[in-house]
């Protein structure tokens, strides 16, 4: 999947992020994305040519720029 289609495909997932819910876990999972729980956290495993690097996100977001934030992060990883 390129860059570009990567990033809008996490963009739609985490339109309007509130929380985790059982259609952003099977986005993510589409995507080659592997989640884990921690108390109040979610961890992201996410793989690239380097290896596999973890997110560690917020279960409940706390304001509308959380879930832009977290496709930042993850592109970022994705693709370094």
């Amino acid at each position: 999947m390129l860059q570009k289609d990567f990033r809008n495909e996490l963009k739609r997932i985490f339109t309007d992020y509130k929380r985790i819910t059982p259609q952003i876990e099977s986005g993510l999972q589409r995507l080659g994305i592997l989640i884990g729980r921690k108390k109040n956290h979610v961890i992201l495993f996410v793989s690239n040519e380097r290896g596999r690097h973890s997110v560690s996100i917020s279960a409940t977001g706390s304001d509308k720029r959380e879930g832009l934030n977290i496709v930042s992060k993850i592109a970022r990883l994705k693709f370094c």
